[in-house]
């Protein structure tokens, strides 16, 4: 019994140490790896992207942090009791239809008003810049617009 635990352990030893041996050592690179679904997509919100590349004076940054200041006190967060019906409903017996259509008329309205502010508060911020700034936005808007998502990959196949 003695032998076999010993040639276990030698073998298992022998194969740790080849495989450190032939293992390939890639150079470490300052910034991590972008997964291959990942190079084309754009990344931040739509706001964000039809301002890249714009180029705002420090009172065009002011006067923006001054309306976006003002959209975010427009902004009313969910309250607590629609949060409370919404776990009720999800956790009830048997579900009950009007209560759910009432608090989905609900949310639709506050979506809305939402949405209103924002639209508004990006045509504030679009009305601070120059003749320059607005072409630059277009153009921004345009290359968003023609963006092609990637396809997503096909699921892996099982053995």
């Amino acid at each position: 019994m003695r032998k076999v635990t010993s040639l276990l352990l030698v073998s298992s030893l022998l194969m740790g140490s080849a495989s450190m041996v032939y293992a390939e050592t890639a150079p470490l690179s300052a910034t991590p790896t972008e997964h291959p679904h990942m190079k084309k997509r754009p990344h931040g919100a739509p706001e964000m992207m039809l301002m890249k590349g714009i180029v705002l004076t420090d009172a065009q940054k002011q006067q923006i942090h001054g309306i976006l200041d003002q959209g975010r006190k427009n902004m009313t967060p969910p309250s607590k009791a629609d949060r409370q019906a919404a776990f009720d409903l999800i956790t009830a017996e048997k579900f009950d239809a009007s209560k759910a259509q009432s608090l989905v008329d609900s949310h639709a309205a506050q979506d809305k008003q939402r949405m209103l502010n924002r639209l508004e508060t990006d045509n504030k911020i679009y009305n601070l810049l120059t003749a320059d700034q607005k072409k630059q936005y277009q153009a921004n808007y345009e290359k968003m617009k023609n963006f092609k998502h990637p396809a997503p990959n096909a699921a892996p196949q099982q053995n």
